[in-house]
């Protein structure tokens, strides 16, 4: 009787092809997922790259900062500001300092009548004289203030009723042309390292956030 050899095919009737087509499904499924996981894993690898490249950024813009001369932050020296003598005050000067950089000439303005200026202390090295004559409406003086320091005056015909001034001679201070009132200004160092700061803060923050909601799916990808 012929003998009848049956092909490998036929060990297993019906499920051949079945099985074959299974392990494909399931080999494509993995291939999907494992894109997936490759995509998911680059978009992260952007962001962190992103963070880090913002933060060079602002440390390099800092660098740049702190390597300003020092003529930026006095761009206001050599300017005029003027000082009025009203009834019973220097405006600015009676109420609150006038704060002005080295350099800075003051125009006195006598606006009332019977007024003078006399000096009642200055920095060592000032020569600052101020006016003794008692003068009237219309009258003007000025002088240049260059040593840093406090320079306090007072009105001799007003003196019982409070009319003195304070001028505050500084490094770094900035008109702000308001009646000629001047306020300290803050370094342009001092201003790129805040701004660096907080822009560091914000990448940190939006980098820690991102890394606890998305690390472990990131992990569990792997």
């Amino acid at each position: 009787m012929p003998q009848q050899r049956l092909s490998r095919s036929d060990d297993v009737p019906g499920q051949s092809h079945a099985g074959m087509t299974a392990l494909g499904v399931e080999t494509r499924a993995k291939g999907e997922r494992c894109d997936g996981a490759e995509t998911s894993g680059m978009s992260r690898r952007a962001v962190l790259g992103g963070g880090i490249g913002t933060s060079t950024a602002l440390l390099a813009q800092q660098e740049d900062g702190e390597e300003e001369p020092d003529d930026a932050e006095n761009g206001e020296d050599g300017e005029t500001v003027p000082v009025e003598l009203v009834d019973f005050a220097y405006e600015p000067g009676t109420d609150s300092p006038l704060v002005i950089p080295p350099g800075t000439t003051v125009e006195f303005v006598w606006i009332t009548d019977t007024h003078n200026i006399a000096v009642d202390s200055q920095p060592d090295g000032a020569d600052w004289e101020g006016h003794d004559p008692i003068e009237d409406t219309g009258f003007e003086y000025e002088f240049t203030f260059e040593v840093p320091g406090t320079y306090e005056f007072h009105c001799d015909p007003h003196l019982s009723v409070g009319m003195v001034g304070t001028i505050q001679v500084e490094e770094g201070a900035t008109t702000n042309g308001e009646n000629g009132a001047a306020v300290p200004a803050l370094p342009g160092d001092a201003v790129t390292l805040a701004v660096g700061t907080i822009g560091a803060l914000v990448i940190v923050t939006f980098m820690a956030y991102f890394f606890i909601k998305y690390g472990a799916e990131y992990e569990e990808e792997l």
